[in-house]
């Protein structure tokens, strides 16, 4: 199609697809700042050693060099069942009710997880020894901590050594539920207890239900003379529960052999025990008790006011001139067994 120009020629129309010239400089718009390309990382492949003939050749040619490393590809792991095995769910996975499998997925997968730092799983019943060895290994209970008779006001817990190497004499005065309450603790160290006493009915059938046997406590009458034997594991004590009195003879002593002397009601009979004691062990005490066991064990005045007014649930422990005030602090088998605290 034709239109008339400015001179009035007919001149042909332009298409109108035709592309436009491009605007003048002065009207385009300022280019967008292009942003610097990151620096190419070149990853240099590992070189595998060649072999010693073509070693001079591979070194040689860069070209052969970059021939020679493997390709990076995509293709999947060589064995994806253990990966699968490794992510199965919690319920999918067999129990430790047995002993763990020698082959198959489980077994190569527990093996491959070991070198990434994770432990396998403890399989119960596979760690046993013979029955040989089984009779080697013994339990033995140790007395070298000493006996625990309670706590002090600290609540600290404070040792009786009731047995050692050397002989030990204790001296109790208070009633027999002192004795009951000594011997009971003595049993936990493995002891085994003969007491002589003029009241056979307070003791008879106190070992069997201290300890649920019949060998650990021996009730003997007053004119019997005890034979014992002790070790460490196995010390032994002797109670001599004559009323007021002390015995005429006793059994000798020697390493883990102690003796144990109650006096119901101190008098001057009792005396030589207190005196020829290493531990005394005091309940409270009456006036005249009071007096007399100061004299004795030469106590301070402030002490021998206080034996009179202790509490049911303490002990003074007089060792070497050094006195302590101790709370018994009962177990509760230890009060179902003997009951509670009185002299």
């Amino acid at each position: 199609m034709t239109y008339p120009d400015r001179d009035g020629a007919w001149r042909p129309r332009p298409q109108q697809d035709q592309a436009l010239p491009p605007p003048p400089t002065a009207f385009a718009p300022p280019p967008a700042p292009v942003a610097p390309a990151p620096p190419e990382v070149v990853v240099e492949p590992a070189v595998p050693t060649p072999a010693p003939g073509v070693q001079g050749t591979t070194a040689a040619d860069p070209a052969a060099r970059r021939l020679a490393a493997p390709a990076v590809t995509s293709a999947p792991l060589a064995n994806p069942g253990a990966a699968a095995a490794t992510a199965a769910p919690a319920a999918e996975r067999p129990e430790n009710d047995g002993p763990p499998p020698t082959s198959g997925t489980w077994a190569e997968a527990d093996v491959r997880l070991r070198p990434s730092g994770k432990m396998p799983r403890l399989h119960v019943g596979r760690h046993t020894i013979s029955r040989a060895t089984l009779r080697k290994v013994h339990v033995t209970t140790s007395s070298g901590a000493g006996l625990i008779i309670g706590r002090d006001r600290q609540h600290t817990a404070v040792p009786l050594r009731l047995f050692s190497p050397e002989p030990v004499r204790v001296a109790v005065v208070g009633g027999v539920w002192a004795a009951h309450l000594i011997v009971f603790r003595a049993f936990a160290l493995g002891a085994r207890v003969t007491v002589v006493t003029t009241e056979p009915q307070a003791w008879t059938g106190f070992g069997e239900r201290a300890t649920g046997q019949h060998n650990r406590l021996r009730v003997l009458t007053g004119d019997q003379v005890p034979v014992t034997q002790g070790t460490a594991q196995i010390p032994a004590l002797t109670v001599y529960d004559l009323g007021m009195t002390v015995p005429a003879q006793t059994a000798p002593l020697g390493p883990w052999r102690s003796q144990l002397t109650l006096l119901r009601q101190l008098d001057r009979p009792g005396l030589a025990a207190l005196q020829d004691a290493h531990l005394t062990l005091l309940q409270r005490l009456g006036g005249d008790e009071a007096a007399l066991a100061s004299t004795a064990l030469r106590l301070r005045p402030h002490s021998s006011q206080f034996v009179q007014f202790m509490a049911d649930d303490m002990i003074a422990l007089i060792d070497g001139g050094t006195d302590r005030y101790v709370y018994l602090a009962q177990t509760d088998i230890e009060r179902r067994e003997i009951g509670t605290p009185r002299r």
